[in-house]
């Protein structure tokens, strides 16, 4: 069973997902809700991971490895 923090990880990762329809390098802005720290936390797990990058600190979008985690 996947941690609070990988729980909300997979879950920004498919609305990202959703939100660009699967296609690459689409940047989206998590203002408003980055300064969260449980955000912040899955966030950073998930450029950790590999699955997303982080531009601003508030601009994110998922790289290949995250698309393909979404698939």
């Amino acid at each position: 069973m996947p941690s609070k923090p990988e729980s909300l990880a997979l879950h920004i990762m498919r609305s990202l997902y959703d939100a660009t329809a699967g296609r690459p390098m689409q940047w989206r802005s998590l203002a408003g809700i980055s300064d969260v720290d449980e955000t912040r936390e899955a966030v950073q797990l998930a450029v950790d991971r590999g699955w997303l990058l982080v531009e601003g600190g508030h601009s994110v979008c998922l790289t290949d490895e995250g698309r393909r985690a979404c698939e």
